[in-house]
């Protein structure tokens, strides 16, 4: 016997501090009918079952406790010899990090909403490796191909515009940079994928879609943002937004959603384009594309599968509580 949640059975300390409270009430009936008056001519009179009935109610509502904590710990026994299996696929991710993507037109803003999707296409791309490409007014990588998927997340979570010093929204960088990533020895399908609002203040995305083609991978973008677009709040050191980013001329900076560039480059790099809004969605849908084309199934190890047995306990303890349903309250007169 082995137990999935054992930290759990540290709920069975619950049952004594059950038992004393049944003591309590009972107590305290004893001492309220002591103040009513006689209590064997009170019990007479309200047909009420002795105290060994109510003793057998609580004894089974215990039981029944116990049991279901038991349960909820997933007791296990025999088990049988699974090989894992894993369809998974070789993928950088592009994310911008330009100070457009801390425009509020998706909430709670374009960069968190991003950063969301992406969470969801790790978990929905389990056994693949995965890398990040940080950008902004240059790229950089965030993290080289790992399958360490919590780890990305800790490292994507963390990420903030702040981390690259030059300004700007340069995606041709960072698609030349995603393919080089991918330039490694393997034959699994290969991917980049850019998540932006698809701004660019310089550079030829269009041509580096050909970059990412000549590396072996197909290109897809998620775009985050709307058409309608929004400013770009201004925020002092307690978070407080102080006003609207402004240019040069001292005009109110409005970034909008460039869906016609990430559809064009989508189209370029062999892949799809999909918005994303922060519920995961969009990013599901990247995940199956992604694995359309070939996704290879890999052989993982061997492993235990332990047959649950909570199940026994669970009924058991559903069969306590329906018995002390039946337990009379009151006698029969």
């Amino acid at each position: 016997m082995r137990w999935a949640n054992p930290e759990l059975l540290s709920l069975l300390w619950l049952l004594p501090l059950l038992l004393v409270a049944f003591w309590w009430a009972e107590g305290r009936r004893g001492r309220l009918e002591r103040a009513l008056g006689e209590p064997r001519m009170l019990r007479l009179r309200a047909a009420a079952a002795g105290g060994g009935m109510r003793w057998a109610r609580r004894a089974a509502v215990l039981a029944a406790a116990a049991l279901a904590i038991v349960a909820m710990a997933r007791p296990q026994a025999g088990f049988r010899l699974v090989t894992t299996t894993s369809r998974g696929v070789d993928l950088v991710v592009a994310l911008d990090l330009s100070h457009s993507m801390e425009a509020r037109d998706v909430r709670p803003d374009r960069l968190r909403a991003a950063k969301r999707e992406l969470l969801s296409l790790f978990s929905a791309l389990e056994g693949s490796a995965i890398g990040v490409v940080e950008f902004a007014g240059n790229a950089r990588v965030l993290s080289p191909l790992t399958t360490d998927t919590r780890g990305l997340e800790s490292v994507v979570e963390t990420a903030v515009p702040e981390d690259l010093v030059e300004p700007g929204s340069q995606i041709a960088a960072a698609l030349r940079l995603s393919s080089i990533l991918l330039r490694r020895p393997g034959d699994r399908p290969r991917a980049v994928l850019l998540v932006s609002d698809g701004e660019n203040l310089e550079g030829d995305p269009r041509g580096a879609a050909g970059a990412v083609r000549s590396a072996g991978a197909r290109l897809f973008t998620l775009g985050v943002g709307t058409a309608g677009g929004a400013t770009i709040p201004v925020v002092d050191s307690t978070g407080a937004i102080v006003g609207p980013k402004r240019d040069p001329n001292g005009a109110v900076v409005r970034t909008k959603l460039d869906e016609a560039m990430l559809r064009d480059l989508a189209r370029r790099g062999g892949g799809t384009y999909e918005r994303g809004d922060g519920t995961g969605r969009a990013a599901i849908h990247l995940a199956d594309a992604m694995r359309s084309e070939g996704g290879v199934e890999t052989r993982g190890q061997t492993v235990r599968a332990y047959d649950e047995r909570f199940a026994w306990f669970a009924a058991a303890a559903g069969l306590l509580l329906a018995v002390e349903r039946l337990v009379p309250r009151r006698r029969r007169i």
